[in-house]
């Protein structure tokens, strides 16, 4: 009797050992279960913070460089330059009675050069080169009927140069500036949200948005001097927000080369101070030297880097004769460039 109830104990304790095992195995399968779903979650959370960071870079350098080209186009408006090589203009001509039948004719022929005409003009705009066969010689401009007329009139556009030598710097689009710059203004609130978003300073925040109240206010006086300065400081912090979000050491450069060549063409229109405007001219050429030393498997693109390089070290030799018209036109043409690469 003594042995069979040891027996019977030792059963008790052997099935109860089997017992607690199965327990144990059961929390540590729900503990393993447990934290694999935790490190899905925490790999799923990671991967979407990673886009959402993602997308909003993405979002803040297309606000970037919209405000890079809007910048840069008030800018140049306050010189009257437009960067493009072609302006299209369309007006109205009377069209005799007796010669209605045959000018309609006309019109209806030469619309199709009119619309060859158009197409280089467009061209031209993005940065290419002049490829227009039928330029006449001296920069003449071309008129061309584009439409029949309606009537005794018809509509006949011209490709006119846009010429940078012999323009206007004086008159001012004051309307045309104001509309552009309420642009900008209306824009701003979501960029600066975007901006903390990302981390950047509230003091670098605040440069942009002193500048932009400081140039609202010199465009309802229509001073033109300090609408300049104001701009280019809200300009200044381009290529600062640009290293907040990228690493992108070309595109950085690119920003900082623009920055000092629209220094040296604040320095020329306000002050023309020459010496300083060759100092910032040169810092642009050796900032622009570092993209076109980074270029070397694309052929292409190397070419077009050597190219503005090129142009950049022309303006630095025209801005030494320091006549302000030949320091636009080298202007444009060092801004035109950098607008396609």
């Amino acid at each position: 009797p003594k042995l069979a109830i040891i027996n019977k104990k030792a059963n008790f304790g052997g099935n109860m050992k089997k017992e607690f095992g199965k327990y144990v195995a059961i929390v540590l399968g729900i503990i393993c279960v447990i934290l694999a779903i935790a490190l899905i979650c925490i790999r799923v959370s990671s991967v979407n913070a990673q886009s959402s960071d993602k997308d909003l870079r993405e979002k803040i350098s297309e606000e970037i460089s919209y405000l890079d080209s809007s910048i840069s186009q008030l800018m140049n408006k306050m010189n009257n330059i437009d960067i493009i090589k072609y302006k299209v203009y369309t007006k109205q001509i009377d069209v005799p009675k007796e010669d209605e039948s045959s000018s309609s004719g006309n019109s209806q022929e030469s619309s199709g050069s009119s619309s060859e005409n158009s197409s280089e003009g467009s061209s031209s705009q993005s940065g290419g080169e002049n490829s227009s066969s039928g330029q006449t010689s001296g920069g003449q401009s071309q008129g061309q009927a584009s439409s029949e007329g309606q009537g005794n009139t018809t509509n006949v556009s011209e490709l006119v140069p846009s010429v940078t030598l012999e323009g206007n710097n004086e008159e001012i689009d004051w309307n045309q500036i104001s509309f552009l710059v309420e642009k900008i203004y209306s824009i701003w609130p979501s960029v600066n949200l975007d901006l903390q978003k990302q981390g950047i300073s509230t003091e670098l925040i605040n440069s942009f948005s002193l500048s932009m109240d400081g140039l609202i206010q010199s465009i309802k006086n229509k001073d033109k001097g300090n609408t300049l300065i104001n701009l280019f400081n809200m300009y200044i912090n381009i290529p600062k927000y640009s290293s907040s979000i990228s690493e992108d050491n070309d595109t950085i450069n690119k920003y900082n080369t623009k920055l000092n060549i629209l220094n040296a063409y604040v320095l020329v229109s306000n002050d023309d101070n020459w010496n300083s405007a060759i100092a910032s001219v040169t810092a642009a050429k050796n900032c622009f030297a570092s993209i076109v030393s980074n270029t070397k498997e694309n052929e292409d693109k190397k070419s077009a880097m050597q190219k503005a390089y090129v142009i950049l070290e022309d303006l630095e030799r025209i801005t030494q004769i320091n006549d302000k018209q030949i320091f636009f036109m080298g202007y444009k043409n060092v801004m035109q460039e950098l607008e396609t690469i």
